[in-house]
């Protein structure tokens, strides 16, 4: 997603892993990958925030399951 984000100038947000999955694991992305590593590693490619600026938590957002392994043009088609 980092690639995708980077070709269609997007923001990330560390993502929430699924609590609620088969696995049932309440890890945080945090717990399992360097967070600030992982920030300072890609500041040259993509903006990367820790979570949503407060004013857009509550606006519905778009759910998008991406096919992997896709070409460049299915990801820009999507957004």
């Amino acid at each position: 997603m980092v690639a995708v984000a980077h070709v269609i100038n997007a923001t990330l947000v560390i993502p929430q892993l699924d609590k609620r999955s088969f696995w049932r694991d309440t890890s945080a992305f945090s717990d399992i990958f360097d967070e600030r590593h992982f920030i300072t590693t890609l500041q040259d490619d993509v903006r990367i925030v820790k979570a949503l600026p407060k004013e857009l938590v509550s606006i519905p957002r778009a759910r998008k399951h991406f096919t992997s392994w896709s070409g460049m043009g299915y990801y820009e088609e999507m957004a």
